[in-house]
């Protein structure tokens, strides 16, 4: 094992040297994922604040002098228009809305994503609500009725989520995707680098010609793979689980126009050996990953085309990543933990949420590790074949 460890630190030796790549790898996603996180939820609550605060005018038609006031006591200023529905659409005001045959319809650009249109949209609806819920009142105390009648029960929803499944809120999901994420991208430059990248500068033939066996050269790069791919991973955690207590700190102020927060927060809690089966879980997602960009890599006759080859790997994991948050939809059974990475995006989310199972652990491990094993064993296939590896 001593040439896989000499090729190891040839390889780690490379990647850091590189000053650029250590930075966009390893100290980038410190600094920023706090900021994708916390920035555009923070500039999100502003905006809906301001929006909701400000008196906005929304073009109107056919409405009663009631419905008039309510729009005004709601800070809304209504103007008479004789197409609120096609004002709205060229954009002159933000909402419209026509009183006709006793209904009120409320007109908004609502297909454009989060914008002004829908809050003001939201602060009409509510105008009109409350006018319609004093109505009612009005005409029940005419009738003698008690005002209770409208409220003959309460409704209480109380989250019945285990302890740790509704401490780690939606930082539970994104810790699980943020990982493997980040794992893939480290491992890319380091497996493209080793092996294609080599291919165009020359030094892959006096590797390959040294007295060293090609399962030691192909293991020595992998791990190389797997180093960098865990550090760029728990490079990304670290700011992933920065933005989330920034998110929690702060949340409490940036709260939408439904009074509801709109900033993803949460905290990771593992005891050790949740913590170590969580590493042990990305190390072998690691390896599995890196033995399969070091095979596709030697096989590319180029870097581009090297890079080519891998993008469609990273698809190929993030497509199980994102069904995960459907995963209550459907019940968890033990042959998926069999399924090659989504088994590990599977339990990494259970461990943090604390549900993991002996069962689904060692099916998970086990499988991934055999994964990992037939995909080194294709590394050192390839890099046994002349016409692969020389292929230019």
């Amino acid at each position: 094992m001593e040439a896989a460890l000499r090729v190891f630190r040839k390889e780690l030796l490379q990647v850091f040297r590189d000053r650029k790549l250590v930075f966009t790898t390893l100290l980038l996603p410190v600094l920023l994922m706090p900021f994708f996180m916390f920035a555009p939820t923070l500039l999100m609550g502003r905006l809906v604040q301001e929006a909701a605060a400000k008196a906005q005018e929304v073009a109107v038609a056919g409405l009663p002098e009631e419905a008039w006031k309510a729009l005004e006591a709601a800070r809304i200023k209504p103007v008479n228009d004789p197409d609120p529905e096609g004002a709205v659409r060229e954009g002159r005001y933000p909402a419209g809305v026509v009183f006709r045959e006793g209904v009120y319809r409320v007109y908004g650009r609502l297909a454009a994503g989060f914008t002004e249109s829908q809050v003001v949209v939201e602060k009409v609806r509510g105008a009109l609500q409350t006018l319609k819920e004093a109505q009612v009142a009005k005409a029940l105390q005419r009738l003698g009725v008690p005002l209770e009648v409208l409220t003959p029960f309460g409704v209480e929803v109380v989250d019945a989520s285990p302890p740790k499944e509704r401490a780690g809120g939606l930082l539970g999901f994104l810790v699980p995707f943020f990982l493997m994420i980040f794992i893939l991208i480290g491992s890319q430059v380091v497996a493209v680098d080793a092996t294609a990248g080599e291919k165009e500068k020359g030094t892959l033939e006096a590797l390959l010609v040294a007295p060293i066996p090609l399962f030691q050269v192909a293991l020595g790069k992998t791990l190389a793979t797997v180093a960098v791919g865990l550090l760029s991973g728990v490079a990304g955690l670290l700011g992933l689980l920065l933005g989330g207590a920034v998110s929690a700190r702060l949340g409490a102020d940036l709260l939408g126009a439904s009074g509801e927060g709109v900033v993803p927060g949460g905290r990771v809690d593992l005891d050790g050996g949740a913590f170590l089966a969580l590493f042990l879980s990305a190390f072998l997602f690691a390896l599995l990953v890196g033995a399969v960009m070091v095979a596709l890599g030697l096989y590319a006759r180029s870097f581009k085309e090297a890079q080519g080859y891998v993008a469609p790997l990273q698809l190929l994991v993030l497509l199980p990543l994102l069904f995960l948050q459907f995963r209550g939809f459907f019940e968890v059974e033990a042959w998926h933990h069999l399924i090659p990475f989504f088994n590990v995006g599977l339990l990494l989310d259970a461990l943090l949420k604390g549900s993991a199972t002996p069962l689904e652990v060692g099916f998970t491990w086990a499988s991934t590790l055999v994964y990992a094993l037939l995909a080194l064993g294709l590394a050192v296939w390839v890099f046994g074949r002349e016409d692969v590896v020389f292929r230019n």
